[in-house]
């Protein structure tokens, strides 16, 4: 297949909504933060939105991912630090955000699988492939 038919199939499934962005996997440590640190709250009732917003204000470029999740946590922060000081001064953030009652830290000891995103295979597209191929 051509480059043409390839960028208009790439276009083909933005404009279906299937391709929203285009991420970059980045080697954190030769960046100087090499700690990837999982961190687990536990939030007023109510407020784990709200929350994980202002999460996201206060740990700025460090936060890699917050989610807010089911189980005994309410939210998920994944992030990245230098050393143990500067995951310190960010606990502290963290734990100065009005509602968050608990927090528990581990950190990532090895890396299996890191992926962007994944397209299951029995994928179904709401375009035919037929439309994709059409140049």
């Amino acid at each position: 297949m051509s480059p043409a038919g390839v960028m208009k199939k790439v276009k083909k499934l933005e404009e279906a909504g299937i391709v929203k962005g285009y991420t970059a996997l980045v080697d954190h440590s030769k960046l100087g933060k090499p700690y990837k640190y999982m961190i687990f709250l536990k939030g007023e009732a109510g407020k784990t939105t709200t929350i994980a917003r202002k999460l996201k204000d206060v740990l700025g470029s460090s936060v890699l991912e917050i989610h807010r999740i089911t189980g005994i946590y309410d939210i998920v922060v994944k992030l990245i630090a230098k050393e143990g000081e500067e995951l310190t001064k960010l606990l502290a953030k963290i734990q100065s955000v009005p509602g968050v009652k608990e927090t528990n830290t581990s950190l990532v000891l090895e890396t299996i699988e890191e992926r962007a995103s994944v397209v299951p295979e029995d994928l179904k597209l709401p375009i035919p492939l037929k439309e994709l191929e059409k140049e």
